[in-house]
């Protein structure tokens, strides 16, 4: 099964890190792909010159998170597994929150459709919150509440640092 198939999978927990190829180019890819799509969303969101730090930044911020993490568990070797897993989900996550933000940068839409996207940006955070803490469950053979605050904890770096380093 193609590993495009492997990451829909994993965005339901049908499939798992380990199911991925183990390859650096595929990683690489990857990384570029899941680069591309946050330019798509991050243009209705930040200023044409953050763009690229935004992003960056969030993937710098990943990077570091899983490779500390799997280091400080002793799961070192699978690093390039679940990195890809996690920039995987994360490039369907930007595609399917892109329209959300359209809508939400739109200064014409109505609050009311404003309210009922900011509804569904919480509900695609909310998932990838636990498809993250599938990942993590997985690749560090874990309880999912231990996933979950690992996952929670990437979520809320993420979000400070980059309120703390990135001009809004």
């Amino acid at each position: 099964m193609p590993d495009l198939q492997k990451l829909l999978l994993m965005l339901f927990l049908k499939s798992a890190p380990q199911d991925l190829t183990y390859s650096a180019p595929l990683t690489t890819q990857m990384a570029i792909a899941y680069l591309f799509s946050g330019i798509i969303v991050l243009r209705s969101t930040l200023d044409p010159e953050n763009i690229l730090a935004g992003l960056l930044l969030g993937f710098a911020i990943q990077y570091g998170f899983i490779y500390v993490v799997l280091q400080a568990l002793h799961h070192r070797s699978r690093f390039l597994q679940t990195f890809l897993a996690v920039l995987g989900v994360g490039m369907l996550f930007n595609l399917l929150s892109w329209p959300v933000f359209s809508v939400m940068a739109d200064d014409t839409e109505s609050d009311t459709l404003k309210s009922t996207m900011s509804l569904m940006f919480l509900l695609l955070v909310s998932w990838e919150v636990l498809v993250k803490a599938h990942i993590f469950r997985h690749a560090l053979e874990m309880k999912m509440y231990s996933a979950l605050v690992l996952s929670f904890s990437l979520l809320f770096i993420s979000i400070a640092l980059s309120r703390l380093l990135i001009p809004a």
